[in-house]
């Protein structure tokens, strides 16, 4: 299941929603748009599409290798519309781009998790407590998109690779992924979501967002796997 709401800050500024996400009954895909990146939110949506159509989009093994021909074709596509390989890095690459992405693959023992930038891992155990998983990196995070930023970017994340984890679905029953825009509900600004989220409760969790949407200052959006058997 994949929840998403605009943050309140995004709808002040007049920004549409900068995050995306699709699902597979095997895979949960979460991209988290850079908010100083002028099209991010095309971005995310241009690649979740694309990726989508890849033969087995949804293969473990193939992901890594499908995120990075997605983006080859998109900037090979692009490529011919800028003069100079600067202004295609500039004005396109850096301002559509530039997005975090999360995945989270089920198999038969296992969730693993494959993250490139910032964002939430979210579990629950077989007590039934909540662990709140952060990566951040602050106001410079990693993007896929800065490997091909050869005059531009943060030249520092060109060799960057996924980070990569596993968790045992014996001892974590129930996992999610979330941007960073889930922050309050992991501070505890806004309480009485954890259980809602992994009972898959979208209409309650959904609602409890739009009405605290103060406190979401960020988009956020939320892939949940083991919620309640349907």
């Amino acid at each position: 299941m994949i929840i998403t709401s605009q943050g309140f800050g995004h709808f002040t500024d007049g920004l549409n929603n900068q995050d995306f996400g699709i699902e597979t009954p095997r895979m949960l895909l979460v991209l988290d748009g850079c908010s100083g990146a002028k099209y991010s939110e095309v971005g995310t949506r241009l690649f979740a599409q694309l990726f989508s159509r890849k033969e087995e989009c949804d293969n473990l093994e193939k992901f890594e290798e499908n995120v990075k021909n997605t983006f080859d074709e998109i900037i090979n596509m692009m490529e011919k519309y800028y003069p100079t390989r600067k202004e295609l890095e500039i004005e396109f690459i850096m301002e559509n781009l530039l997005f975090t992405i999360i995945a989270c693959f089920k198999t038969e023992d296992k969730y693993i998790v494959k993250l490139f930038g910032d964002g939430y891992i979210v579990t629950q155990n077989k007590l039934g407590l909540v662990s709140y998983i952060k990566y951040s990196y602050g106001k410079c995070p990693p993007y896929f998109a800065y490997k091909y930023c050869d005059l531009c970017g943060n030249l520092d994340f060109k060799n960057y690779q996924f980070k990569t984890f596993c968790f045992d679905n014996k001892m974590f029953p129930k996992i999610c992924i979330a941007t960073d825009g889930i922050m309050p509900i992991a501070k505890g600004d806004v309480e009485g979501l954890d259980k809602f989220i992994f009972d898959s409760n979208e209409a309650y969790i959904s609602a409890t967002i739009n009405t605290e949407r103060n406190s979401f200052f960020d988009d956020v959006t939320i892939g949940i796997f083991g919620g309640k058997e349907q």
